[in-house]
């Protein structure tokens, strides 16, 4: 059998930058073109020492860690050693899901490898660019909800920041119709130095539009470019309406997210003290 050589380097880069592309998206890691590129190149020239037989020694078990750590170490940004090691695990799982397919595949239909292989990089090419894999790990995460039901999340405004309890319920799914912005349940009360007192003390349980005008009417002009009306609907509430308060930032478990929305409302009540605010598993 004949190999060309390029046509073997650039199957192998192809290969490594879409193993690397997948392993970023299942860890969450940012995910950099050059890095990729570069860990990928790096692993192509590994794999170009089946043409030279006097560096057949570099395919012992020992080199192939070696080169995968340094591929990782290249490829991928990350806080610490554990991160590290996280990245390095899912990316020998993808390593070897791709190589176990392919070769279950070669082995029972007798196609070549290269065509089996380049069908399945862009079957992963596929996945992971499609929104296939970001519904796939929000249903992981929705279905993970009982490892932590209960976070503590930072929420900034201007100057200010707020710690919530925050407790996980699936059922919350509200968005803002306009920017599409996730909503965020608060207790209005735990906002008692950041909001005017117009938006602290009342109920929110019963709300329509003119108590909405009269709001908008005592807000200052920096907290008025805040305000968000959310409709939604429930059972016995057809036509609910939401005050909502645009936040900075939300922190949850180390990580900043941007364009959330605190809906405010009573939460604290007497069978409610154990939190404070309501996310969807999303959130994390």
């Amino acid at each position: 059998m004949i190999v060309y050589a390029e046509y073997y380097f650039l199957h192998n880069l192809l290969a490594n930058y879409m193993i690397l592309k997948t392993t970023s998206r299942i860890v969450n890691n940012n995910f950099s073109k050059y890095r990729a590129f570069t860990g990928g190149f790096i692993g192509a020239l590994y794999c170009m020492v089946y043409f030279i037989p006097s560096l057949m020694f570099l395919y012992n078990i020992l080199m192939k860690i070696i080169f995968a750590l340094f591929i990782v170490f290249i490829s991928f940004e990350y806080k610490g050693i554990k991160e590290y090691l996280k990245i390095l695990m899912t990316f020998y799982i993808v390593n070897i899901f791709l190589a176990g397919s392919i070769f279950y595949i070669v082995y029972c239909t007798g196609i070549g490898y290269s065509k089996v292989s380049l069908v399945l990089i862009y079957a992963i090419y596929f996945i992971v660019s499609s929104g296939f894999f970001n519904n796939f790990h929000k249903i992981i995460k929705m279905l993970n909800v009982f490892k932590d039901l209960k976070n503590d999340i930072t929420v900034k405004i201007e100057d200010r920041k707020v710690v919530f309890n925050t407790l996980m319920d699936t059922g919350n799914l509200l968005k803002d119709p306009v920017s599409q912005d996730p909503v965020m349940i608060v207790d209005v009360k735990k906002l008692e130095d950041v909001l005017p007192q117009e938006l602290v003390y009342i109920d929110y349980s019963v709300m329509n539009f003119k108590k909405v005008d009269y709001l908008m009417s005592k807000l200052s002009k920096t907290i008025s470019s805040r305000f968000r009306v959310i409709p939604y609907k429930v059972v016995g509430n057809e036509d609910g309406l939401l005050i909502g308060i645009k936040a900075d930032y939300i922190e949850i478990q180390g990580h900043k997210k941007g364009n959330i929305i605190l809906g405010l409302s009573n939460l604290n009540s007497d069978d409610m003290n154990e939190y404070d605010a309501i996310i969807n598993p999303n959130f994390i």
